[in-house]
Parts: C-alpha cells; sequence; structure tokens
C-alpha cells in the first residue's frame, strides 16, 4: 500500500514540475506590450495567461497549504500591499496611453491568473521545502518569466513584487490576498 502512495506522490511531483515548467515557458513567450497591448485582441496573450491560471487553480495542492488564518490577517495583508503598490505609483510615472476597460479588464483578469498559478500552484510546489523556499522561489520565476515583456530593468520591481506576493501568500495561508493586491497594482500601473 504504501509503495502505491509513494508512486503517485511522485506522480503528482512530476505533473507539478511539469505544468510549472509549462506555465512559466508559456508566460515567458507573451508578447511584448503587457496587458494595455492585449486590448487590440486577438493577441493569444491573455488566452495564454487564462489557461496558465486554470492550470494553477486545478492543480492538486495538498489542503494544509490552503488553510486562511483569519479575516483580519487577510484583511491587513492586502491593506498592506495595496498601500505599498499605490506609494510606489506615487513615485513613477504613467507607462502608456489612455486605458480602455477592455485592458482594464485584461490586467485584472491576467494578475489573478498570475496568482493562481504562482501563488497557488508554484508556492504549494515549493512549500514542502519551506517557507522561504516557497516565497524566494515562487517570486524568482515571477520574475524571469517577466523578462521578455519588460526587461532586465524591471527584473529588480518584479521580484519585490513577487516577494510582496510571496508574503501575503504565507501570512495568509491563500492566493486571494496576492492575487487582489496584484490586480491593483496592475490597475494603478495604468492610471
Amino acid at each position: 500500500m504504501g509503495g502505491m502512495r509513494a508512486r503517485a506522490d511522485r506522480a503528482r511531483l512530476f505533473l507539478t514540475a511539469a505544468a510549472v515548467l509549462l506555465g512559466c515557458g508559456a508566460l515567458a513567450a507573451r508578447p511584448a506590450g503587457g496587458p494595455t497591448a492585449w486590448a487590440g485582441l486577438p493577441d493569444l496573450s491573455l488566452i495564454v495567461v487564462v489557461v496558465v491560471g486554470m492550470i494553477g487553480v486545478t492543480a492538486p495542492v495538498p489542503s494544509e497549504y490552503e488553510n486562511l488564518l483569519g479575516r483580519v490577517q487577510w484583511v491587513a495583508a492586502v491593506i498592506l500591499g495595496v498601500a505599498a503598490f499605490a506609494a510606489a505609483r506615487l513615485l513613477t510615472a504613467p507607462i502608456g496611453p489612455p486605458v480602455t476597460a477592455l485592458a482594464a479588464a485584461s490586467t485584472v483578469v491576467a494578475a489573478v491568473a498570475e496568482e493562481a498559478f504562482f501563488r497557488r500552484l508554484v508556492y504549494g510546489w515549493l512549500a514542502g521545502g519551506g517557507p522561504a523556499l516557497a516565497v524566494v522561489g515562487a517570486a524568482a520565476l515571477f520574475a524571469v518569466v517577466h523578462l521578455p515583456a519588460y526587461g532586465v530593468r524591471a527584473l529588480p520591481v518584479d521580484l519585490a513584487a513577487g516577494i510582496m506576493f510571496g508574503w501575503q501568500r504565507l501570512a495568509t495561508g491563500g492566493w486571494t490576498a496576492p492575487a487582489l493586491t496584484h490586480a491593483a497594482a496592475n490597475l494603478l500601473q495604468l492610471i
């Protein structure tokens, strides 16, 4: 009986690793321009991000990694995260032309899908190695897949954002707080 369980655990580990590699590859292969470029559909970028997010949501993750630690802690983590991104936004110039409703919706969908992938699937996969590995490993992959679209100059910002989202994941026990914060951060960059 133990042998079957060990084989099933190895199979799950292999399938999760394959999903992480395929998802990261698909995200890294997105065309440059980011969500504001998605308003000119039929660009397949948004579809890729949504599919990767669905992989993140549907992939098996041990239930002990999905426990929420309380509503107050969740709200506090979201407030701190959004406040950090709002403060950073006040220090930067707008990044592009006026935004359409479709571009705004696309950036929210992309943020939620990326967090389902990175903070649910990838974080959950790495959590067996400890919280530091889960936070830093998911953040590093998050930053690396954004290199093709935003370049090396954005790497420190993407890594810092990934660490913030990872901290929120650790603090709340779930991926929804980082998803909400990521969506707010993306929307803040559009205004």
